[in-house]
């Protein structure tokens, strides 16, 4: 499994306490679990929650999960040993957000605990191969625009499927900004590209 490699790559601790933040369904947090960690999943999506609870116990999982935000986590300070965000969430976080987010991670995390982060340099993508229409599969997504205020990027969709259309918007994410948030917050920062536009950011908390 391509995430458990990366991890393995550029993780400085190999065992302990790990909250998953954004877990969905729960792919990141078993991919933790297997790699030795005891694991707490988190979501804001109730829907996603239930499913890897059920996942869980289908695997016999001793993982846990549940519904919470991540800006106000509802756990001791200093009380993990690995805070993770995997699978790329960022688009869906306003700078502001995230810097709230780092914040409650950096409160939970121990002395000398990690912070991993695995995410697009969406800037990168915009300014290297920006499409202003994109089709896979059923699904065509067309730009609409770029907020430079905002930092976020507009796309129409059209599913082929049921005719269906929305529109979503993508905040833009680049090592640069991630790190300056890391390194505000009190961590000691690197951030390594495991493909051309894929990033693994690794803070640790002195």
């Amino acid at each position: 499994m391509r995430l458990k490699e990366t991890l393995r790559e550029h993780l400085p601790i190999k065992g302990g306490k790990a909250l998953d933040v954004g877990c969905g369904t729960g792919i990141s947090t078993f991919a933790l679990e297997e790699l030795g960690f005891g694991v707490i999943g988190i979501d804001i999506r109730k829907e996603a929650i239930q499913k890897a609870k059920e996942i869980a116990k289908e695997r016999d999982s001793k993982a846990k999960f549940y519904f919470m935000d991540a800006k106000r986590l509802e756990f001791e300070s200093e009380s993990f040993d690995l805070v993770a965000l995997l699978g790329s969430p960022l688009p869906h976080f306003s700078v502001y957000d995230f810097d709230e987010i780092i914040r409650e991670a950096y409160r939970v995390l121990k002395p000398k605990g990690v912070l991993v982060i695995e995410y697009i340099d969406t800037i990168k993508r915009l300014y290297s191969r920006r499409r202003d229409v994109f089709v896979e599969g059923l699904l065509i997504s067309i730009y609409k625009g770029f907020n430079s205020v905002e930092g976020l990027e507009e796309r129409f969709f059209i599913n082929l499927n049921n005719g269906t259309t929305f529109s979503v918007k993508f905040y833009l994410w680049s090592p640069w900004i991630v790190e300056f948030i890391l390194r505000k917050a009190g961590f000691e920062v690197e951030s390594h590209y495991t493909s051309e536009r894929m990033v693994v950011t690794v803070g640790v908390k002195p």
